[in-house]
């Protein structure tokens, strides 16, 4: 194959997301409201050129930060030799990732850093989420061993960041998820060169593809994920969601939905405050069954305001907010809040607006709703210097109007 064939660069990225509505209870059936936002995560591939070491295959994370190299010899027998598609499903790798020992990949990395043995550690779960989807990504797309011809001289490199804290309820790991599949499934169309940057190559069914692999991705990150964050990463929109049915709906916004992202700083595990709930609920089923049936009402008022075309936008806002107030509450009571998101509700109670946790809860982040004209009002500029002098970030955002994942 030609030099100047050869595919020097691609960028992939994709957005965050926030949940209005139907977080925890989605995890039970019920629907959910989530948009994307306009923070996104990033995937870079680069072809590497010709240099005095043998070709690699490099793994950047920078927002770790963490890199790790597979010689392209080892990459290549990882590809041969391991079969993440129809042998190793997500689940029993989770178990092996999770299991204290060598890292399930350790024979194909160069000179494994020794976080990579330690089962708690980012650098573990990173690396072993973006090699296993690799090669499932690969392998179900026909790819069993490299192509020389088609790479770079030297191999290629994947550089992977995102613009969102990890942890912090935002839809980070999804984004994440979404680009790796992404990424992936155009690494296998160079390798079989067939590779174009034509609006065809993200068509409906490879998107279909895209959030299939990263619903994989996110059962190794969470164990029992809602979807609905790789719905949003993948499509972009504002929809209502279902487990295990995927959108419902198209949310058709009558007026744009504002609010302002409130990150606490405090990490958390999604999967532990899941499991906490689970645990309630089977503690206390003639309670918490119906507070989660009742965060799924929530959701079907706040989309006939969304959509409603006979309300003044103030009645619509007013009534929204009450909403995010009667939600907040709701989750209070099933034990997802944490003492830094009370302290972002007090303040944005203060100043009259209304605020809830968004994601998982125990930390991550909280949206304050704004009206229309908000930067005009005294009280949002009292609110935004309150929460920095709190010591909290702040992102101003539109929900649900952003592009799902792109390709450049």
């Amino acid at each position: 194959m030609a030099e100047q064939t050869i595919v020097q660069r691609f960028d992939i990225s994709a957005p965050g997301k926030v949940i209005l509505h139907g977080e925890h209870s989605v995890v039970y059936g019920h629907p959910a409201i989530a948009g994307s936002i306009g923070l996104r995560t990033y995937l870079t591939y680069t072809a590497l050129a010709s240099s005095s070491s043998p070709p690699q295959v490099i793994v950047e994370f920078r927002s770790i930060p963490f890199t790790a190299s597979l010689p392209l010899d080892l990459f290549d027998a990882f590809l041969r030799e391991l079969d993440c598609n129809e042998t190793l499903q997500p689940d029993a790798f989770l178990e092996q990732l999770r299991s204290p020992g060598d890292f399930p990949f350790a024979r194909f990395v160069s000179d494994p850093a020794p976080s990579l043995a330690d089962v708690t550690s980012k650098e573990r779960m990173s690396l072993g989420s973006t090699l296993y989807i690799i090669n499932r990504v690969l392998r179900s797309e026909g790819v069993q061993s490299i192509d020389r011809c088609c790479l770079g001289a030297g191999g290629f490199q994947l550089s992977l960041h995102s613009e969102m804290s990890i942890g912090a309820g935002l839809g980070s790991s999804a984004s994440y998820g979404v680009c790796l599949a992404a990424g992936a499934y155009h690494l296998s169309r160079i390798l079989k060169a067939q590779f174009n940057r034509d609006p065809s190559a993200m068509n409906p069914d490879v998107l279909k593809k895209i959030y299939r692999w990263s619903f994989d991705s996110e059962i190794i990150m969470h164990v029992k994920p809602s979807g609905i964050d790789n719905e949003i990463a993948t499509n972009g929109g504002l929809v209502c969601f279902r487990r295990g049915t995927g959108v419902d709906k198209v949310i058709k916004l009558r007026r744009p939905v504002r609010v302002l992202i409130v990150d606490t700083g405090v990490s958390r595990s999604t999967a532990q405050l899941v499991a906490a709930v689970a645990k309630r609920l089977e503690l206390f089923p003639r309670t918490v069954g119906p507070i989660l049936e009742s965060m799924g009402g929530v959701v079907d008022e706040a989309i006939a305001l969304f959509e409603s075309e006979n309300h003044e936008p103030d009645t619509v806002y007013d009534r929204l907010s009450t909403l995010v107030n009667i939600n907040n509450n709701l989750l209070r009571s099933v034990g997802v809040s944490h003492p830094a998101l009370e302290a972002i509700f007090a303040i944005a109670e203060r100043g009259g607006f209304a605020s809830k946790l968004t994601g998982a809860g125990g930390g991550g982040c909280a949206f304050v709703l704004l009206p229309d004209g908000f930067r005009e009002l005294d009280s949002f500029q009292r609110l935004v210097g309150a929460l920095a002098e709190a010591g909290f970030r702040t992102m101003e955002t539109t929900v649900g109007t952003g592009a799902g994942v792109t390709l450049s």
